[in-house]
Parts: structure tokens; C-alpha cells; sequence
């Protein structure tokens, strides 16, 4: 009978892990060479700014169209925990910087269940907050 409850918490705890999947959007993307499908997470805000978690580079991307300043974040907030982060720009996208993480699995992690994601963003050195609701 044990070999049951395990095959039944097996099955359980992989119904609920895919539940925290379904916080994040899902965005469908065909590599250049046509041989393989990427699926990327990203939730939208009311400013109308974008958060991408690239699970295959591991780190968060975060879009703001009407900003084309040069902007740093060093630091997010996950679910009110700060967690200290690297940005770079990307140079052929001006709206477009990535956000890296030293402990990238246990951030990505914590990513994927978060209920609310801050991004402390400094535009040249004006400080701003960019608040990601994710349910």
C-alpha cells in the first residue's frame, strides 16, 4: 500500500508544481535555425513594463518601452525578501536589460513561486519601483 501513497504524492506534488507555472504568462519563441521551440515566463504590469524569467539563461529580463534612458537595477524584492542582483543592457535593444543573480537556481526557484516581484530601477541616478502582481 505504500507504493501507492508514493506513486499518489508523486502525482500530486506535480499537479501543484505545474500550478505555479500557470502564475506566469507563457510566451512561445522558434530558435533561428527552426529546430527547437522555447517557452519563456513574463507577467506585465500596469505601467505597461514587462518581466521576462529566461529559464535558459537563468535571469529575469526586464522590458520598459517608453524609458529608453539608461538604466541599473541592483536589487529586487521577491515577495518583500530583497534579493541583490546584476543588470546589463542590452545594446541592440535600449529597452531591453537583463537581470543576473548569483544563486540562479534558488532565485529562479523563488521566481516561479512569488506572489509579487519589485524591481528597483535607478534611471541615471533617479530612483523608481516597477511592482509585478503574479497570481
Amino acid at each position: 500500500m505504500s507504493f501507492y501513497i508514493k506513486v499518489l504524492t508523486v502525482l500530486v506534488c506535480g499537479l501543484l508544481s505545474q500550478g505555479s507555472f500557470a502564475k506566469w504568462e507563457e510566451e512561445r519563441d522558434i530558435t533561428t535555425d527552426r529546430r527547437q521551440e522555447l517557452v519563456y515566463y513574463f507577467k506585465m504590469n500596469d505601467q505597461g513594463q514587462k518581466l521576462v524569467l529566461d529559464k535558459y539563461q537563468k535571469r529575469l529580463i526586464f522590458i520598459q518601452k517608453d524609458r529608453l534612458y539608461k538604466r541599473t537595477i541592483t536589487q529586487i524584492k521577491i515577495d518583500g525578501v530583497p534579493v541583490e542582483v546584476m543588470s546589463d543592457p542590452f545594446s541592440h535593444y535600449p529597452e531591453q536589460t537583463a537581470i543576473t543573480f548569483e544563486n540562479k537556481d534558488e532565485v529562479l526557484k523563488k521566481l516561479f513561486l512569488a506572489k509579487r516581484v519589485e524591481v528597483s530601477v535607478f534611471y541615471n541616478r533617479e530612483p523608481g519601483i516597477s511592482v509585478f502582481q503574479i497570481k
